[in-house]
């Protein structure tokens, strides 16, 4: 890359399961050219998200697709390289949502959410994009405080529960006085929640013959589930739903299990009926209005080491579909960053 080019990926093929490298293109292009009341913003760090994959396919989902022959979206955490706007100014970061690409246009307004600055210096700038940020922070704040309402001696499941998410919803959880119940893969994942984040049960879905015997022998030990955040739909939550107490919560936050096209929806659906669950499917851009709330609370719970994050920062703009693999599979160890 020189300072006049720009390195892109771009959508080139619909993913049919796994994403594969040759359904985006890597390409070098004249670097954009702002407009009067734009910045050019040159991205240092992308937020990698199970949207992503969403985003690829042309299925019905919560914003417009990204089209064939179009740059990658991706929020970003980006700095300020040209600019006549006072208020934004030369060198200054931003978390924006950009794309998989060196430089783009940035619109206050538009595409450009909040300044970046480690929260005032209190933490490390990636902060701002982990579990500081609209897509990891206000997501957990906002299923925790604004639908599921936890009260002491709630039992909340988590599944996801080792994501960037789903280690904030427990942990906040937790500190509100429920029980929780976390969902997760592998021992390395299973034991940071039980031995760092403390959650009471735990329950490692790649090692037990059945997550749905698993939960039972939980629930018999601390009582039905009264609260559910789902990050990962299909047969986890059907057991889930078997094991519901009757008129709990239940947040979707995602459904990652079925991004790779297995969109088969739940089996045990009737369950909200039969236990009068209710069930909220929400996304934290449609709750803008709460996004400094809940970052002020989350970086003083932080700084006073109430909650604990992990950010797995990978480099490389050239390795973004490899990465995004990494993230589909579970086999990142925290809030997924690539480094550009």
């Amino acid at each position: 890359m020189t300072n006049n080019t720009n390195r892109a990926f771009r959508l080139v093929a619909r993913p049919q399961g796994m994403l594969k490298d040759s359904d985006l293109q890597l390409f070098v292009e004249p670097r954009p050219v702002r407009g009067a009341g734009q910045l050019l913003m040159r991205s240092i760090y992308l937020s990698i998200d199970p949207t992503h994959r969403i985003w690829m396919t042309d299925k019905p989902q919560y914003m417009p697709c990204v089209e064939l022959g179009e740059v990658m979206r991706s929020a970003s955490m980006a700095v300020v390289e040209e600019s006549d706007d006072p208020a934004y100014a030369v060198g200054d970061h931003y978390v924006c949502l950009g794309g998989v690409c060196d430089f783009f246009i940035g619109i206050p307004g538009q595409n450009m959410f909040y300044k970046a600055n480690g929260m005032g210096g209190k933490l490390p700038l990636t902060a701002d994009l982990s579990f500081c940020s609209l897509i990891i922070g206000l997501t957990a704040w906002h299923g925790v405080n604004k639908i599921l309402c936890p009260e002491p001696g709630s039992v909340i499941c988590v599944s996801g529960a080792a994501g960037a998410v789903g280690s904030l919803v427990g942990q906040l959880a937790k500190l509100k006085g429920a029980k929780v119940i976390g969902i997760a893969g592998g021992e390395e994942k299973c034991n940071w929640l039980k031995n760092d984040l403390h959650f009471d049960h735990v329950i490692d879905y790649k090692r037990c013959k059945d997550v749905g015997e698993a939960l039972t022998a939980c629930v018999a030990e601390v009582g039905e589930i009264t609260h559910y955040f789902d990050n990962v739909g299909g047969s986890t939550s059907d057991a889930v739903l078997l094991n519901m107490a009757l008129n709990s919560k239940y947040a979707l936050c995602g459904s990652i299990s079925e991004y790779d096209d297995n969109w088969s929806g739940q089996k045990n659906f009737n369950m909200i009926l039969m236990k009068r669950i209710c069930v909220q499917g929400f996304i934290s851009s449609d709750h803008m209005a709460e996004l400094d709330d809940a970052r002020a609370e989350l970086a003083q719970l932080a700084v006073e080491k109430k909650i604990k994050y992990k950010e797995d920062i990978q480099e490389g703009l050239e390795n973004y579909p490899t990465i995004l693999r990494m993230l589909m599979s579970g086999s990142n160890k925290g809030k997924l960053i690539l480094k550009l």
